[in-house]
C-alpha cells in the first residue's frame, strides 16, 4: 500500500508542477504595455495572411511563429492577453518535454527537479510571456534535442525523421536556432562515430527544406549593418559582457540588481550546482550537456558583438534562450546529486529565495536591468487622452508604445509622430495650439533617435508648464551606467512633458 501511494505522489508531482506554471505564466499576463518588439508582433496580426511574409523579411525574422500569431488572433482578438497567450502555450509544451528529457538523462526525480526549476525560473517566466517568438524557440529546442537522444540510443529513421523536421520548424522560427543543431552535431562528431552520417543527412534535408526563404535571410544579414553600433559592439569587451552576462541571468533573471545581497551567491550558487550536475552525468550525456550550455552562448556573444552589431550585449540571454533548459537540467543534477542535506537546503533556500524576489520584482515591475519591458505606455496614453482637450496637440514616439495606445484611445487631440521632425515643427507653426503634449522615451543604443530639434522649438516658443517622469531609474544603477558609457544615463524612462503657447 505504501508503495502504491508512494508511485501516485511521484506521478502526480509532475502535474502539480505544471498547474504552479500555468499559475505562474498566466497571472497578470496582460497587465503590462506591450513594448516595442510585442508592437511589431501586434502590427503583423492586423495585416492580411498573405502580406505577413512580406512584412517579417523587411524584418529581420523568420516567418513561422507570425504567421501563428496572425491566425491565432483572428480568434482570440488582440489584446496583451490575447497576444502573449500562445507563447504561455509553447512554454507548457516546453515544459512538458522539458520533463521526458529530463526523465531520459536520469530519471524521474531529475526530470521533476529540472520541471519545477524551469517553473519558478524567473527569466523563463519573464521571457516566456512576452508576444514574441522566444518560448516557441525554446519548445522546438528541446523538441529537437530530445528526439535528437532518442534517436542517437534506437537508431529509428522515424525518430531522425523527426529530429530533422524539428530542426526546420525551429529555423524557421528563429535564426540562432542553428547553433543549437550546430552544437548538436559536434556533439555527434566527438562522441559516436556512428551516427556522423545519420545527422549530417538530416540536417543537410532541413537546410533543403529552409532554401525557400534562404535569400530572404541573406538580404536581412546584408540589411543588419544598417541599424546603430550598440554600446561595446566591435570590442572584446562587448564580447566579454555578451558572455558572461547570459549566465547571471539564467540563474537569477533580469529583475533583480546584482548588487542584491543574494543576487550574485545565489547565481554563483546555480551555476556551481550546473557545473556539479555535468560532473555527476554519465560520461556520453556529460560532454553532450556541457557542449549544449557552453557552445550556444558563446557562439552568441560573437554574433551580437561582431555581426549583429545593433543587439545591446543586454539582449544576449534572450537571444540564447533555447539555452535555458539544458542549464536548469544541470542545476538540478547538481542539487539532487549532493549528499550533504546541509548543502542541499542551505543552497536551495539561498536559490530559492533569491528567485521569488526575483519573481515578486517581475510581477511587481521593480529592478528591471532593461526598463523597456515595463513602460506604462497603455495608462499614460489613458492619462493625456482623458487630460487633453481638443486642439491640444499630442507629440509622441512610436517605439515607446505610447503611439499604439493613444491612437485608440477617444480624443479631440491631434496626434504627432516625434520622429517627423519636420512635420512635427511645420504643424505647430500653422496651427499655434494653446497646449503641447510631448511624450519621450529614455535613450541608450537609440539616443541619436531623441527628438531634441522638436524640444528645442518647443522650449522656444513655448513655456514648460508641467513635466512627469515613470520608471524612475535606480541611482546606482544609473551611477554604473554612466561610468561604462561614459555620458549622463536618463532618470525616467518615460517622460511626460506638458507646454502653453507663450502669451
Amino acid at each position: 500500500m505504501a508503495l502504491c501511494t508512494s508511485r501516485r505522489i511521484i506521478g502526480l508531482a509532475p502535474l502539480a508542477g505544471l498547474l504552479l506554471s500555468f499559475f505562474t505564466l498566466n497571472y497578470q499576463l496582460g497587465a503590462k504595455s506591450l513594448w516595442v518588439d510585442e508592437l511589431f508582433t501586434a502590427q503583423i496580426t492586423s495585416m492580411p495572411l498573405p502580406q505577413v511574409p512580406a512584412a517579417v523579411a523587411a524584418d529581420f525574422h523568420p516567418p513561422l511563429y507570425f504567421l501563428l500569431v496572425n491566425l491565432w488572433a483572428r480568434i482570440a482578438g488582440t489584446t496583451e492577453f490575447a497576444l502573449r497567450w500562445p507563447s504561455v502555450f509553447a512554454a507548457m509544451m516546453g515544459l512538458c518535454l522539458l520533463y521526458r528529457l529530463g526523465a531520459l538523462l536520469g530519471g524521474r526525480r531529475i526530470a521533476f527537479w529540472g520541471l519545477l526549476a524551469l517553473t519558478l525560473s524567473p527569466f523563463f517566466v519573464e521571457f516566456s510571456r512576452m508576444a514574441r517568438y522566444y518560448s516557441w524557440t525554446l519548445t522546438l529546442g528541446v523538441l529537437a534535442t530530445f528526439l535528437l537522444l532518442s534517436a542517437w540510443r534506437s537508431e529509428k529513421t522515424s525518430l531522425w525523421l523527426g529530429y530533422g523536421s524539428a530542426s526546420v520548424l525551429l529555423l524557421y522560427t528563429f535564426y540562432l536556432g542553428i547553433l543549437l543543431l550546430l552544437t548538436h552535431g559536434l556533439a555527434v562528431m566527438l562522441t559516436d562515430s556512428r551516427c556522423r552520417r545519420r545527422w549530417i543527412t538530416v540536417v543537410g534535408l532541413a537546410a533543403l527544406c529552409f532554401l525557400p526563404w534562404a535569400t530572404v535571410t541573406a538580404a536581412q544579414i546584408a540589411r543588419s549593418g544598417e541599424m546603430g553600433p550598440a554600446d561595446f559592439a566591435g570590442h572584446f569587451s562587448g564580447l566579454l559582457l555578451a558572455s558572461l552576462y547570459p549566465f547571471y541571468a539564467f540563474s537569477v533573471g533580469e529583475t533583480i540588481f546584482p548588487w542584491f545581497p543574494t543576487a550574485v551567491p545565489a547565481a554563483l550558487a546555480w551555476l556551481g550546482l550546473a557545473a556539479y550536475g555535468g560532473w555527476s552525468l554519465h560520461k556520453p550525456w556529460r560532454l553532450f550537456f556541457i557542449l549544449l550550455v557552453v557552445i550556444p552562448v558563446l557562439l552568441t556573444a560573437i554574433v551580437v558583438t561582431y555581426i549583429s552589431t545593433g543587439t545591446p550585449f543586454l539582449n544576449a540571454p534572450v537571444r540564447s534562450f533555447f539555452v535555458l533548459p539544458y542549464l536548469t537540467l544541470l542545476g538540478s543534477a547538481g542539487w539532487s546529486a549532493l549528499r550533504s542535506r546541509f548543502w542541499r537546503a542551505g543552497l536551495g533556500v539561498l536559490v530559492g529565495v533569491t528567485w521569488i524576489v526575483s519573481l515578486v520584482n517581475g510581477y511587481t515591475g521593480r529592478q528591471y536591468l532593461n526598463p523597456n519591458y515595463i513602460i506604462p505606455a497603455r495608462e499614460v496614453a489613458r492619462k493625456i487622452a482623458a487630460e487633453a482637450e481638443p486642439g491640444d496637440v499630442v507629440i509622441g514616439e512610436w517605439d515607446s508604445g505610447f503611439s499604439y495606445y493613444f491612437q485608440r484611445e477617444e480624443s479631440g487631440a491631434t496626434y504627432l509622430e516625434a520622429g517627423r521632425t519636420a512635420d512635427v515643427v511645420r504643424f505647430l507653426t500653422e496651427h499655434t495650439p494653446q497646449r503641447v503634449w510631448l511624450v519621450t522615451i529614455g535613450r541608450d543604443r537609440t539616443r541619436e533617435a531623441t527628438p531634441v530639434e522638436v524640444l528645442n522649438w518647443l522650449s522656444t516658443n513655448y513655456r514648460l508648464v508641467e513635466e512627469r517622469g515613470y520608471v524612475e531609474q535606480d541611482p546606482l544603477y544609473r551611477r554604473i551606467k554612466e561610468t561604462l558609457l561614459q555620458r549622463p544615463a536618463y532618470p525616467y524612462k518615460l517622460m511626460v512633458r506638458q507646454f502653453e503657447r507663450r502669451p
